[in-house]
């Protein structure tokens, strides 16, 4: 699908670098080259997948703006199936700025965000769980989450969707002859239950499963810091983050908004909320910003209750880890380098069986490590993950499954039920539709150009 008009972006992230990529694609590409590219030997034909030296020159020719690298890609071995020139030029903004208005002059038109990826989509060169990955990819927090990226660009999940398919189309295959061969197909040769559909309902059971511990690697868990004013959640924040992220005071309730960091513990990202301290809310401000926390609380993959060991309990202690008890919580009892005002026992009644207790001092970071790996344990990450297989991190891959899996599974009950096989038949193709719906198969233009808009531009 080679489109009429040629585009260009800026490929690299915005600020000053030794290096910058400007992207062309379009059918204009090689036209553009040789106007705006002075090469520094005479040797230079464009051939495709090379790099050549030179200058980059001004539309009138009179003013050199660069010194560049660029190289040609010719249609279809390119990122596109397109002609792309891709020029390597210093990662000043003003000279990459100077170079893209050239560009324009001479013909391109301004990409949209991700509309590289969308062209390469069109051309057959990706599909669209591809594309969707190579963004994933973009912006990945741990280690795991590019290598799942980087399986699914491979076509782990695509071979395994192709797999599905293949194994629902070939049950559909012998519900149809049992509807339009009747008399012609012996009923011993049209199976009461195609194996095929059990196991198409397993595989995608497996795929689904997998849909939680990649989310953990891409998104990362949320852990929410709560507790009364002044016990010294600001400064744990600030010592499991090695920077100063919150202010703090002795004054109680100098926190007000949320205030957030991530980090990363064991490979995992964890993105690390302080809030404002619970108590009876003194002013409006402070109102909204407790409403704010409980929020956060009800959403929170894991919660850090923190006390102050060298007070006693209060109500408000009490109150606070009542109230989380449904959540995944760990007490965490700071200003252990004081002495301590009450025993561990003392809130042993309070807490569920799997509640976890660590003394730290945020002051001197003792305990923190011992922290960290509990926060990791306690949301259920699992230390290796094969990140080879197909699995998903993407959760309108996620809902589409779901929908396969009902449509497998009515189809499956359908059949041990007796219903005429013209509904299991719909089933199994709604089944389909929803695969395709992944891959790009079959998708409506308007949830496509969504999912592309929210690419980067250059990409």
């Amino acid at each position: 699908m080679l489109l009429s008009d040629t585009i260009t972006a800026i490929a690299t992230p915005f600020g000053t670098a030794g290096v910058g990529i400007i992207r062309v694609s379009g059918p204009k590409v090689l036209e553009i080259a040789r106007r705006i590219f002075q090469p520094a030997s005479a040797n230079c034909h464009f051939e495709t997948h090379r790099l050549y030296h030179g200058d980059i020159i001004s539309s009138d020719g009179k003013t050199i703006i660069d010194e560049v690298l660029i190289s040609f890609m010719k249609r279809p071995h390119s990122f596109t199936g397109e002609d792309v020139l891709e020029i390597n030029c210093h990662g000043n903004q003003l000279i990459m700025k100077n170079i893209l208005e050239e560009l324009v002059t001479l013909g391109c038109r301004l990409a949209r965000p991700g509309e590289f990826s969308q062209r390469a989509f069109f051309n057959n060169r990706i599909d669209l769980a591809q594309a969707e990955a190579l963004a994933s990819m973009i912006t990945a927090k741990s280690a795991n989450a590019c290598a799942i990226g980087l399986a699914q660009i491979k076509g782990t999940l695509t071979k395994e969707i192709d797999t599905l398919r293949t194994l629902l189309i070939d049950a559909l295959a012998l519900i149809e002859a049992s509807i339009d061969f009747t008399d012609d197909v012996a009923a011993a040769d049209v199976p009461q239950l195609p194996p095929q559909i059990d196991l198409a309902a397993l595989r995608l059971q497996s795929l689904l499963a997998s849909y939680s511990v990649a989310k953990i690697y891409t998104e990362g868990v949320n852990v929410v810091i709560t507790g009364k004013p002044n016990v010294g959640k600001s400064s744990l924040l600030n010592a499991l983050t090695g920077k100063k992220k919150a202010i703090v005071t002795d004054i109680p309730g100098t926190t007000r908004d949320l205030i957030t960091d991530s980090i990363n513990i064991q490979g995992v990202p964890v993105n690390l909320v302080d809030t404002a301290g619970i108590r009876e809310p003194k002013d409006a401000i402070e109102k909204e910003g407790i409403a704010l926390v409980w929020e956060n609380l009800a959403s929170a993959d894991a919660v850090i209750i923190l006390l102050d060991g060298s007070k006693p309990l209060t109500n408000e202690d009490r109150e606070i880890i009542q109230k989380n008890k449904d959540n995944n919580i760990l007490i965490a009892i700071n200003k252990t380098d004081l002495l301590p005002a009450w025993e561990t026992g003392t809130i042993a009644e309070l807490l569920p069986e799997k509640a976890r207790i660590i003394n730290i001092s945020a002051k001197f970071g003792t305990g923190l490590n011992e922290l960290k790996n509990t926060i990791v344990d306690s949301c259920g990450v699992e230390n290796t993950i094969d990140t080879g297989g197909a699995m998903i991190n993407n959760v309108r891959h996620k809902i589409a499954l779901e929908k396969a899996l009902t449509n497998v599974e009515a189809a499956k009950d359908n059949i041990l039920s007796g219903i005429s096989p013209e509904f299991i038949a719909f089933d199994l193709r709604e089944a389909l539709d929803n695969l395709d719906e992944i891959t790009g198969r079959k998708i409506n233009d308007e949830i496509l150009d969504k999912i592309f808009s929210s690419f980067c531009i250059g990409k």
